[in-house]
Formats: C-alpha cells, sequence, structure tokens
C-alpha cells in the first residue's frame, strides 16, 4: 500500500488535532501513515511571549524525506491569508528535487486552521499550488465531500481545498466534532484516491514483468532450418519425406494444366452454329428455301418440277438449295412488233388529247 506523510506546522495545536482525524481516515482505507512536523524558525524567546505550548511529539522532517511517501497532506495555519514562514523556508529548500523532478507524479491535499470564518482557508491554498505545481505534484481537493460544509447553524471551518477549523485570534477555539468529521472523510477521499492509482501502477508492473519474463515463440524459422534439424536427427526419415513430397508437386501441376484447353476447344463449337442461323435468315425475301424432306410436301424435286399443292404450305415459287439457286427463270422473248408510222395530222392530235387530259386531272383535282 502507499504510503502518505502529514506535514504539519502547530503552534498552538490546533492543526495537529485536525492531522490526527485526517490519518484516522487514511487508515481506514488501509494507507501507511507518518505525520511529521517543519523545523520552528522562531526563537525560543518569542514563543514564550505568544505563550505557546509544547512542540507536539512528532518528528522534523528534511527535505529528502519527502522522496520515500508516495503522498502528502500538508496543514498550514495561516499567516494573513498566506502560508506561515516555517512552511515558505521549508518548501523553497525543494530546489534540488524540482530540478531532479523526484516530487513528479506525487499526490498533494490540503488542511487550514485560522483565526476567523473567513480568515483565507481559500487564498492559503492558492500560495501552495505554485509550489505544487512546480514540483509536478496533482493537487487533491476535497470538493464538497461533507454536509457539515453545508452547515450554517454554527461556525464550521473548511473549504472546498480541505478540511479546516477555526480558533480565534487568541486560540481559545478548539477544533468541534464537525470540524474533525470533514478531516476523516478528506482522509477517506485522498486515500481512495492514491490506492487506487498505485493498484494500476502495480497491476501494469506485474504484466511488463510477465511479457519479460514469458518466452518468444517465433513462428517466421525458415523451412530450410526445419528440414536440416531433421536431417541431423534423422537423415533416412528426412530424405524419405523431402522424396515423397517432390512427387506429388510435379503430379498436381500437370493436371490442372490439362484441364484448360479441354474448356478452351468448346468455345469454337459454339461460335460455328452462329454463321449458321445468319445465313438462313439473310435470305432474299424474294426467295424461299425447300424445307427438309421430312415436313415438306414436296417430292423428289430433282425428277420433277411440278410442286403438289399443300393445305399448310403453298409457296408461290420454289427455289432449290443455296448451292443451286439461280435466278428467277428467264421470261420468253416475245417478237418484237414494229410499231405503224404515225401521221402528222395523227402526232397533232395525240398532243391535243394529252393536254385536255392535264387539264381534266387539275379540274378534278
Amino acid at each position: 500500500m502507499p504510503t502518505v506523510y502529514i506535514i504539519i506546522y502547530s503552534l498552538y495545536h490546533h492543526i495537529y488535532k485536525v492531522a490526527k482525524s485526517v490519518q484516522k481516515g487514511l487508515e481506514s482505507q488501509g494507507v501507511t501513515v507518518k505525520i511529521y512536523q517543519v523545523a520552528e524558525t522562531l526563537k525560543d524567546d518569542v514563543l514564550e511571549k505568544l505563550h505557546a505550548p509544547a512542540k507536539p511529539d512528532v518528528p522534523v522532517i528534511t527535505v529528502d524525506d519527502l522522496t520515500h511517501a508516495d503522498g502528502f497532506l500538508f496543514g498550514i495555519p495561516t499567516r494573513f491569508g498566506t502560508l506561515p514562514a516555517q512552511f515558505k523556508t521549508f518548501l523553497d529548500a525543494t530546489g534540488g528535487l524540482w530540478a531532479s523532478n523526484a516530487l513528479a507524479g506525487k499526490f498533494v491535499g490540503t488542511f487550514f486552521s485560522t483565526a476567523s470564518q473567513n480568515g483565507g482557508q481559500d487564498t492559503t491554498a492558492f500560495t501552495l499550488i505554485p509550489y505544487f505545481t512546480h514540483l509536478g505534484m496533482m493537487y487533491v481537493s476535497l470538493g464538497a465531500g461533507h454536509i457539515n460544509l453545508f452547515d450554517n447553524s454554527e461556525v464550521v471551518g473548511g473549504s472546498p481545498f480541505g478540511a479546516g477549523t477555526v480558533a480565534n485570534g487568541d486560540g481559545s477555539r478548539e477544533p468541534t466534532e464537525k470540524e474533525l468529521a470533514i478531516a476523516v472523510t478528506q482522509g477517506e477521499n485522498y486515500a481512495k484516491i492514491i490506492t487506487t492509482y498505485h493498484r494500476g501502477l502495480e497491476r501494469q508492473e506485474t504484466e511488463n514483468k510477465l511479457k519479460n519474463d514469458s518466452p518468444v515463440v517465433s513462428n517466421t524459422q525458415p523451412i530450410t532450418e526445419e528440414r536440416s534439424m531433421q536431417q541431423e536427427q534423422d537423415p533416412v526419415t528426412a530424405q524419405q519425406e523431402s522424396s515423397s513430397e517432390v512427387p506429388v508437386q510435379v503430379v498436381e501441376v500437370p493436371a490442372q494444366a490439362v484441364e484448360a484447353p479441354a474448356q478452351a476447344v468448346e468455345a469454337p463449337a459454339q461460335a460455328v452454329e452462329v454463321p449458321a442461323q445468319e445465313i438462313t435468315d439473310t435470305v432474299h425475301p424474294t426467295e424461299h428455301v425447300v424445307r427438309p424432306a421430312e415436313t415438306s410436301p414436296i417430292q423428289d424435286i430433282s425428277t420433277t418440277d411440278e410442286i403438289r399443292p399443300s393445305d399448310e404450305f403453298q409457296p408461290a415459287k420454289v427455289e432449290k438449295l443455296p448451292s443451286e439457286v439461280t435466278s428467277q427463270p428467264p421470261i420468253a422473248e416475245e417478237p418484237v412488233q414494229e410499231k405503224p408510222a404515225v401521221k402528222a395530222g395523227e402526232k397533232k392530235d395525240r398532243k391535243l388529247e394529252k393536254k385536255e387530259k392535264k387539264h381534266k386531272k387539275c379540274f378534278c383535282m
């Protein structure tokens, strides 16, 4: 499980009491928690004048200790709406961690203590966020995480930036039960986020380890290497396998090649039938082709020219097959009769008759 450091500065122990409630919430989710405090910068005589009690019995953190934790929750008392000098001194010393990027990716949150309800529990968080941003840490706010944040029946410390308490100007007010309950909830919510994140990291690391440890099986080994290994193990069986494989490949290839011409021969047979149909369709309309002997009523054409009439077929003319087709039989020439000579007077009469016929046609139209 992840380890979270709660780092505080508490002059009158108000922040320390809130930190104990935050610790309770973190540990309820199985997180390992350690509480630290930053070093005091005030002198002892100044602390006596402020009537400050003894410091809490927790170790003082160093800058190098930050590298051992997975996340941080800073408990900060407000000084004029900003972080106190003790915390600023500590954070200003993290330049080496910033240069080495040692704190990047770590989760961080905040909780506060102010003298009054409007003493800066929001603005104090604003002064810390630039540090977190430059160090690469991920800020986890409380949000509206608890119903007591909406209680207006009494003064309740805390804000969406984190749990808090109101201590009064003289430190006479102690954290209330409602304020401590908010602190427990903040610890629980923060723990859920950081544990979920680290479980994901652990699962990813485990998967990567299994991938690296598992043997990689390669299927791209050349066939020649496999055969050479087989020959080394058993040269007799390897030779029989190689000799039996060759004839199978040789026989299969011609079998496919022989089938192709058989299909190609059928194509011309289909193409020959087309011209035969075209010849019968292109016969001159005046010519008639004799049908076969089974259906034709014509008897022996070669021996007689007579055609017996039939109810089904009565051709006007009968011609021979295309090989013996000839032109129509020649018409017997009639002797040319000489026209009688026409006299001059008869020619004129004929011309007049033609004109009269033309005039009659015109009147008819």
